[in-house]
């Protein structure tokens, strides 16, 4: 199966996911996250098939129901789906996620190998975006327990900066968060996967003012501290050892073969491509993956 009928079932997938289950769309983008991985050649080609394969477990395990079919396209998606994202910009909505199914979406449109945008997948993202936005900023776990902690009322300790690949990755890997905490909620790897989002669009798109979508991003940092603080300050203290976690490195054949039996909701394909593109664009050398494996 070539990258364009992925491409092709990813925008498909979309649409589905608007009707139905807009959650649903995570599948998309976990598709297209295994796609940039090849065709940006983050990985050595020797896991091209082991990807590939993995490729092919998500379209037989979650199929659409029809064929993405051009039946108008959308001439405005681009600016039209910017503008709703900068309309929404200092919301915190699910987590992020309708900047990071946009960008996704709209890294597949013009250029070189793009796929049209059609007038049905514009009005799918935004029935996508609008629901995100309704659903509100997502839970965090503390102490155990899933709580929505809404932004309003609460202290604004995160530092302010220009959201670039360089200052995301430090401020990833200088985060401090209890793996019980993550685990719960993966907080922590939507950060990075959010961040990138915003990261990717700018650089994508300059000139749109996408400067605003970082309030929300730093917002959710607000709530992390604001959850991390009642968790240091409620929570018994472990009674036995801390475990040793794993380490997941996406640049060894056993990540690969692990998540075709379990890729957390295609976590492992988004986590590994943010996680590998962002390194790449701030031209840091991949040294371990201790703190990328956190988030796992």
């Amino acid at each position: 199966m070539n990258r364009e009928t992925y491409k092709h079932w990813a925008c498909q997938k979309m649409i589905e996911a608007s009707r139905s289950n807009i959650w649903d769309g995570h599948w998309a983008c976990a598709a297209l996250a295994l796609i940039r991985l090849l065709e940006d050649r983050l990985v050595p080609g020797e896991l091209e098939s082991g990807i590939r394969r993995n490729l092919e477990k998500i379209l037989e395990d979650h199929p659409n129901a029809e064929t993405y079919r051009i039946d108008r396209e959308y001439g405005e998606f681009r600016p039209s789906l910017l503008a709703r994202l900068i309309r929404n910009g200092r919301a915190n909505n699910s987590l992020g996620h309708d900047v990071i199914y946009s960008s996704y979406i709209l890294d597949l449109l013009g250029g070189p190998g793009g796929i049209p945008g059609s007038a049905e997948l514009y009005r799918a993202m935004s029935t996508i975006a609008e629901g995100f936005a309704a659903s509100g900023p997502g839970y965090v776990t503390v102490n155990g327990e899933p709580k929505v902690v809404h932004p309003d009322g609460i202290e604004r300790t995160a530092e302010r900066f220009r959201l670039s690949s360089s200052s995301l990755l430090d401020l990833f890997h200088g985060f401090d968060r209890p793996s019980r905490m993550e685990k719960g909620d993966m907080q922590l790897g939507h950060l990075l996967t959010h961040g990138h989002a915003i990261v990717e669009l700018k650089l994508a798109n300059p000139g749109f003012g996408l400067d605003i979508l970082d309030e929300a991003f730093f917002t959710r940092v607000d709530i992390l501290n604001h959850a991390n603080r009642i968790e240091r300050e409620t929570s018994e203290p472990p009674q036995d050892a801390p475990s040793k976690e794993a380490e997941w490195n996406p640049l060894e054949p056993s990540y690969w073969e692990h998540a075709l039996s379990d890729n957390r909701h295609g976590h492992f394909y988004k986590y590994a491509y943010s996680y590998l593109k962002l390194n790449r664009l701030a031209e840091r050398r991949l040294a371990d993956f201790r703190s990328f494996s956190r988030i796992l």
